[in-house]
């Protein structure tokens, strides 16, 4: 503690002792003005002793006690026991501030400064019993002494005892009936009780009070509102906002203007103090109205961004000094990361282009759709990484967290976030370890509704940080409560009105730099360019390979889905050939079988019509389908389909060899194409005696030298399908016309088969 003996705060600040608050802060801040404390320390530090002085009325009242001395009689013998105590209790010496005021009262009882004097003393020592001691003996012989019952109530309120004290409060507040403290800390006991309809009302109550000064009434307007917006009455304190304003125009008193913003400033706090930091910006964005010129009574973010080149030069030079203090200059590790990953996007970028340009796997309009989109993403976030290393490579800086007077700072090469300390709410050390060896410590911080880690090597370096953040903290609020914060050092490195200007996401651009995005299309547009330019000399090359797969296929049915789905120019004459060669082929051997003396030689004009079909439609398919009679349900064993399907298949595998025709129940794979030829079975029941199946066979598709069918076989005989197909085969001529061995292996069949 200072031992040097104090000056008179009145004549230090140059303000009358009747001045009134607003008188003493003005004259405060203009000697501020005259004696920063950059250039003139002591200065500074003997006008800020003597505002927290004045600006505390209680300190105030005691110390214009102390000083009204008389030149000569009892008074001044009085108050010179008075001034020696204090002047102890300043310089640190407890006891014998204590020794004096004991003495003083032995031989004067009914000496009631003193004694307040005394109690006010234990009070702030923290020795509660001894307060209540002092003020119960105060009370006992001066029972209408207001100010031993406020006392008195504080002590109470120190020892939790929240129902007496606010007897207490309201028993000082009966003996000075023109006393608006008492009022006020009725009003904090009744809303720490949670009486908040009471509390507002003794607030109201308390402006009428006689004698009463425009800025007390003011004040307790003000004090109203905040505790209305502490405990979530917004409607009503916007009315009563809105009232305050209206009662203030512009046109009003400038100095009672910035006087209610200072308190509108100082009622923010503490709803900062409570964790209202939402009701808190309420109250500083609209005390903006009252006092537009101070610097630091505005609404805070709960954290901006801000580009270090959008930063006032005393604010980079600010930055620069915190850099070589911490060390936080660009080191190798700054920027080789960046590098190194900025390398590896682009060799991905590569190898993605050379996939998009070299792939032969076939691609429709979907699977390019999406190659366009991962180019567009990928050369995109490609210029993001660049621009990102350009802008490591161009700031001096690296990373590193430094504390300003009111914020947390965090810098990242070129930009700076800021964490207002007021909405700081929470803070825990986590630390880290690693098989049980020490790694970090992170400092888990809550700013409001945004929560941010940061890590910190070394458990003492942590925990001296996070004091630091909680006695900054601690001090800015103090310092707002008390409209202080402006002559703060250092204040001015950040500038409010720079915060205040970041965009909805919270970030603040410098003049002139130009937006990013416009950059990122560019090069998304690139990135789909070159997708589109691939298009062609992709498909050639799939084409390609597409060729000599097929080329090195000794399969006919990939030869012809080949020239359906791709009938590339380039190799259509080759597959064509490669096509009539098998078909050739195909045709030889069918003229071998079906020689003209067979009893199926009139089929040869059949399938040869199929193999020129073959040749022109490039399918090889055949579908034979067969529909139950109406009305009626076959069971599965009784289904002809599959049999049909066989029988037909080895018909044409006999004309013509294997590999050639292809026959299904009409379900084949889209692989093998539309069919050639499609015929249709539709079975029928001619009424008895006896009872006939009747087989209705047409066709569909090519126009081929065939006959519509109908086939009539008795209902009653067990190869009944037997004996139809063998007398279509015999209409139409195909092979096996004339051989009666079995052609579906029926049930029927199959027993005499296995019999010896």
């Amino acid at each position: 503690m200072n031992n040097e003996p104090r000056q008179n705060p009145y004549e230090v600040l140059g303000v009358e002792n009747d001045a009134d608050a607003r008188a003493i802060k003005k004259a405060y801040f203009e000697r501020v003005r005259q004696n920063p404390p950059e250039t003139h320390p002591e200065e500074f530090r003997r006008l800020r002793e003597a505002y927290e002085l004045l600006s505390d009325p209680e300190a105030r009242q005691a110390f214009d006690a102390s000083a009204a001395q008389q030149a000569d009689g009892p008074e001044a013998v009085n108050n010179a026991h008075l001034q020696e105590a204090i002047s102890l209790f300043e310089v640190g010496d407890k006891d014998g501030g204590r020794r004096v005021l004991t003495t003083v009262l032995t031989e004067q009882p009914d000496f009631h400064d003193a004694r307040l004097l005394l109690g006010r003393h234990f009070l702030f020592e923290g020795e509660l019993q001894q307060a209540l001691a002092e003020f119960d003996a105060l009370l006992a012989r001066a029972p209408d002494h207001w100010q031993g019952h406020l006392q008195r109530g504080w002590v109470l309120v120190r020892q939790e005892r929240l129902k007496d004290a606010a007897d207490a409060f309201w028993r000082a507040g009966k003996h000075g009936p023109s006393e608006v403290g008492p009022r006020v800390a009725l009003a904090d006991c009744l809303e720490a009780m949670g009486q908040v309809a009471d509390a507002l009302k003794v607030l109201e109550q308390a402006q009428s009070l006689p004698g009463i000064s425009r800025m007390d009434v003011l004040a307790l307007k003000v004090r109203r509102i905040a505790t209305m917006l502490e405990f979530g009455q917004d409607a009503e304190a916007s009315k009563a906002l809105e009232r305050l304003d209206a009662e203030l125009p512009e046109g009003a008193d400038p100095e009672l203007r910035r006087w209610t913003g200072g308190q509108l400033s100082s009622a923010a706090a503490h709803l900062f103090a409570q964790q209202k930091s939402t009701a808190a910006n309420r109250l500083l964005g609209f005390g903006r109205r009252f006092n537009p010129e101070s610097a630091t009574e505005v609404a805070y973010p709960t954290s901006v961004t801000v580009e270090v080149d959008a930063l006032p030069a005393v604010t980079r030079e600010w930055l620069h000094s915190e850099a070589e203090r911490i060390g936080g200059w660009r080191v190798l590790t700054t920027w080789v990361m960046p590098a190194i990953f900025t390398l590896v996007c682009a060799t991905a970028l590569c190898f993605l282009v050379a996939f998009i340009y070299l792939s032969t796997s076939e691609r429709d309009v979907m699977a390019w759709v999406g190659c366009a989109v991962i180019a567009a993403l990928g050369f995109g976030g490609m210029y993001f990484q660049a621009r990102y290393l350009l802008r490591v490579m161009a700031s001096p800086y690296g990373r590193f967290n430094t504390i300003h007077p009111l914020h947390l700072i965090q810098v990242a090469i070129d930009r700076i976030t800021v964490w207002p300390l007021v909405h700081l709410q929470d803070l825990q050390l986590v630390e880290h370890q690693n098989n049980g060896v020490y790694q970090h410590t992170n400092l888990q911080m809550r700013f409001n509704d945004k929560r941010m880690v940061m890590a910190v090597r070394g458990k003492e370096k942590a925990e001296a940080l996070a004091q630091e953040l909680i006695a900054r903290r601690r001090r800015v609020l103090e310092l707002l409560g008390r409209g202080m914060l402006d002559a703060e050092s250092g204040v001015e490195h950040l500038p409010p009105a720079l915060l205040a200007g970041a965009d909805k996401r919270g970030h603040v651009r410098a003049l002139n730099t130009p937006s990013p995005w416009p950059g990122v299309f560019a090069a998304a547009g690139l990135g789909v360019l070159l997708v589109g330019g691939a298009v062609w000399p992709q498909q050639r090359l799939s084409a390609e390979h597409a060729w000599m797969r097929v080329a090195a296929h000794a399969d006919l049915g990939a030869t012809l889905e080949h020239l359906r789905a791709r009938p590339d120019p380039r190799f259509v004459p080759q597959l064509q050939a490669r096509v009539d060669e098998e078909l050739g082929k195909a045709r030889t051997r069918l003229e071998a079988r079906l020689d003209p003396g067979s009893a199926a030689a009139p089929s040869r004009a059949f399938f040869a019509a199929l193999l020129d079909a073959v040749s022109r439609s490039h399918s090889r398919r055949i579908a034979v389908t067969w529909e139950a009679p109406e009305g009626t349900r076959t069971p599965p064993r009784e289904d002809p389909s599959e049999l049909l399907v066989s029988a037909w298949q080895r018909t044409v595998d006999e004309a013509l060899g294997q590999g050639v025709l292809t026959v299904d129940g009409g379900r084949s794979s889209p692989r093998e194409g539309p069919p050639l030829l499609t015929l249709h079975v539709r079975e029928g029941l001619q009424a008895g005696p006896p009872s006939r199946r009747v087989w209705s066979v047409t066709q569909e598709g090519r126009d081929l030298p065939v006959p519509a069918l109908e086939l009539v076989a008795d209902a009653a005989d067990p190869r009944a399908s037997e004996v139809l197909f063998h007398a279509w085969v015999d209409r139409w001529h195909l092979p096996g016309a004339g051989d009666r061995r079995p052609l579906l292996l029926t049930a029927s069949t199959l027993v005499p088969e296995a019999q010896p």
